[in-house]
């Protein structure tokens, strides 16, 4: 690899002085570097542009940053490498400890393209309008905490349950240490190919996570109470809202056809990479 994009989500004192390193160490040994700053901010889906040349993407940030790119790449077949300027860093494989070393490899193709799987959302009243996530899809109370939801499960349109709950986090194996993990849910590994279903704050005494198979359909619905009942849930891709779930509406949720490719960089199993981030919590 000689041709890179940097893309930083913001521009502290930190990411400009690593960006200032990246993009000298790549031009002094040949390579080129394009700078994109802050390309697709939250409530933004404007797309992160690659130019033909470019081989790597790299992600200067954190795991938001990460996510946030894959969501909004122009081309899904440049892998994308991130460096770790945040905390806990689970999908970042340089540090502010390692970049030297780490863009050697990149630059020596030293290097494994891991493609990570990611879920993908259809609702009823939205049709035409289907995102992708590559950590979780959310069906959230529009007022957690406040509104409980009554949402029916099924699963390849059997039923699996109902809960009063906050919301339901539907994540790949990716996302398992996302916000499914802060939900007790359990950890998967990337390398895996599944549907995690996990509740959140179910009103139950026997609620647990589901691990599904990557090809079942996972049906979300509310129930309504009474006709007065004017539930609605957020649906939230990635962190992202982007659709709102009503009464009557069917939305499902599936394995994409689209994936994420990650340059792999660190010769650590998952096993231990999960082990040294969870001892710097």
């Amino acid at each position: 690899m000689k041709n890179f994009l940097i893309v930083a989500r913001s521009f502290s004192d930190l990411h400009e002085k690593y960006i200032e390193v990246i993009r000298d160490y790549v031009k002094s040994h040949g390579g080129k570097c394009v700078l994109d700053l802050n390309p697709c901010p939250d409530s933004s889906q404007s797309q992160v542009m690659v130019r033909d040349d470019i081989e790597c993407v790299i992600s200067v940030g954190g795991d938001g940053t990460v996510v946030r790119i894959a969501q909004n790449l122009s081309n899904p077949s440049v892998p994308i490498v991130g460096l770790n300027c945040g905390h806990l860093g689970y999908l970042c494989d340089m540090t502010v400890d390692n970049v030297i070393p780490c863009l050697d490899q990149l630059m020596n193709d030293n290097y494994k393209i891991s493609e990570r799987m990611m879920l993908e959302g259809d609702l009823s009243s939205d049709k035409g309008n289907n995102y992708q996530a590559l950590n979780d899809v959310v069906v959230s109370s529009k007022a957690s905490g406040l509104y409980v939801l009554d949402l029916t499960v099924k699963v390849n349109g059997i039923k699996l349950y109902n809960h009063n709950c906050d919301g339901l986090i539907l994540a790949t194996p990716t996302g398992s240490t996302a916000y499914n993990l802060s939900a007790a849910g359990p950890i998967v590994s990337p390398h895996s190919d599944c549907i995690v279903l996990t509740p959140i704050n179910p009103h139950t005494l026997n609620s647990r996570s589901i691990i599904l198979s990557s090809n079942d359909q996972v049906e979300v619905s509310i129930e309504r109470r009474h006709e007065a009942d004017e539930a609605q849930a957020h649906i939230i891709y990635d962190g992202i809202l982007r659709q709102t779930l009503l009464p009557g509406d069917k939305f499902t949720v599936f394995k994409s056809d689209h994936t994420t490719k990650m340059c792999m960089l660190e010769n650590v199993n998952f096993i231990e990479r999960i082990r040294a981030r969870m001892q710097e919590i």
